[in-house]
């Protein structure tokens, strides 16, 4: 005998096999052949017959739970702080743990949607996509065609577009993980390449004679290119699904996503090299030392190639070759052994200390700057580690660098990946693309607005 579950999922699928009888109907914008009008009818039907046994077999099973007085039934499990969601339709749903990703006061009922939209797309749950529909959670697929399919389907090329909900949790997440978000220029893109404007000489003023034909200055404008690029995060999760884990694993699989996407950018960020390992892209400590923009660092020369012996004057010649026009939004960029061994000495040993300030720990800020910490920065305290390396960053990259960002979130499943474990593979996919494209000045020796410190024996 069926359960009452199981009848609703059969009558969801005869349901989702009529609408897709119709929604192509509708897509060719054309009248029904018989056949389809056959095939819809009898589809309709088998999900009417499914609805009613459901019914019948719900009644049933009220009737004896209700007969059995005696054993009154048992509460379920709830969390040590009596967390329970009521989720659309009146169902209870208890999370299990703290949440890590979403966040507001809709955390839990936002994690219970994408939740739900999992199990529709990477679970294929017949009852989860009923829900969704009945949601206004969108089932469609992104093909990589930089369009939506028009309709519903298995995601065998490209993958679902994660709701909004996912997405945006992802996107917070990423944020706050990630160090080139935070200080990139963000430039959302229409397409998978673009020529974006950048200014290259501004309007000059000239001394005017009496009678004196002026003299014109012009302008300059030139392109930064941008090509978004196609990342991926694989990961894999159990096959079994739980009503109760929905949740949880909304809540894991966001945070997870986004911290690996967040390392990836970064990654590029810094140390691309033009490589596949970094999709092409050229990170910014490898161009401030390829031979052409030699205005980008300051170069100590010798003494100074690992965190101990870079001093406060040395920093103080770094600010001071930043020109003053990148000194508003102006940030140290360094990785968090650099914060350390660097900036937190320096301000130890400047004495005037008290107790209670080196309990609270060290501030965020050297010369009155912020200090964002990069993981991708370079770590290496070893002797000559860091000789003719870029060691750390002074200046504001919103003005050296853009960060393009074409398009949301996708989800696929990998039917056979890990089939031998019994486990479902998952990839997540975005597109983005970093081009730092004024490192220097108007020439290639010229100081741009971000300075880095060039480690020398």
């Amino acid at each position: 005998m069926l359960t009452v579950t199981q009848l609703k999922e059969k009558a969801a699928t005869e349901a989702e096999a009529a609408r897709e009888i119709k929604n192509k109907i509708d897509e060719e914008s054309r009248h029904w052949t018989q056949e389809e009008v056959d095939q819809f009818d009898a589809h309709m039907k088998a999900a009417e017959r499914y609805e009613a046994e459901a019914e019948r077999q719900a009644k049933l099973e009220a009737f004896e739970a209700k007969l059995q007085s005696a054993e009154q039934p048992k509460a379920r499990q709830e969390m040590a702080d009596g967390s329970r969601i009521e989720t659309p339709g009146g169902f209870r749903l208890y999370r299990y743990g703290k949440m890590r990703s979403f966040k507001g006061p809709k955390a839990e009922l936002d994690a219970y949607r994408s939740g739900r939209f999992l199990a529709a797309t990477v679970f294929g749950h017949a009852a989860s996509r009923q829900w969704c529909r009945e949601h206004g959670i969108d089932l469609r697929i992104d093909n990589d065609t930089d369009s939506r399919a028009m309709g519903e389907g298995i995601n065998t090329a490209g993958g679902y577009l994660v709701p909004d909900e996912f997405e945006r949790t992802i996107i917070d997440l990423r944020d706050e993980y990630g160090q080139a978000r935070q200080n990139l220029r963000i430039q959302p893109m229409s397409s998978d390449h673009s020529n974006e404007p950048k200014k290259t000489g501004g309007l000059t003023a000239y001394p005017v004679g009496e009678n004196a034909q002026l003299t014109e200055s012009e302008q300059g404008w030139g392109n930064v290119e941008l090509t978004a690029k196609k990342w991926a995060v694989l990961t894999r999760i159990s096959s079994e699904l739980s009503e109760d884990s929905l949740i949880n694993l909304a809540d894991d699989l966001a945070s997870d996503a986004a911290l690996a996407f967040a390392t990836a950018e970064d990654n590029a960020c810094i140390d691309g090299d033009g490589t596949s390992t970094y999709h092409g892209l050229i990170g910014i400590r490898t161009k401030m030392i390829d031979g052409s923009h030699d205005g980008s660092f300051y170069d100590v020369t010798s003494g100074c190639d690992n965190w101990s012996e870079v001093t406060d004057a040395i920093l103080l010649s770094v600010m001071g070759k930043c020109p003053k026009y990148a000194r508003r939004g102006a940030k140290w960029h360094c990785s968090p052994l650099a914060k350390v061994a660097v900036f937190d000495r320096l301000m130890r040993a400047a004495g005037g200390n008290t107790n209670r300030n080196l309990a609270e720990g060290q501030p965020q800020t050297y010369n009155g700057y912020p200090i964002a910490e990069w993981q991708s920065m370079p770590e290496d305290d070893a002797s000559a580690a860091l000789n003719n390396k870029i060691m750390l960053m002074f200046g504001n990259m919103e003005l050296s660098s853009k960060m393009g960002v074409r398009r949301g979130i996708t989800v696929k499943r990998l039917e056979e990946r890990y089939a031998e474990y019994d486990q479902i593979g998952l990839r997540f996919t975005e597109r983005f693309t970093i081009n730092h494209h004024s490192i220097t000045g108007a020439t290639s020796t010229t100081a741009g607005p971000i300075i880095g410190l060039l480690g020398g024996t």
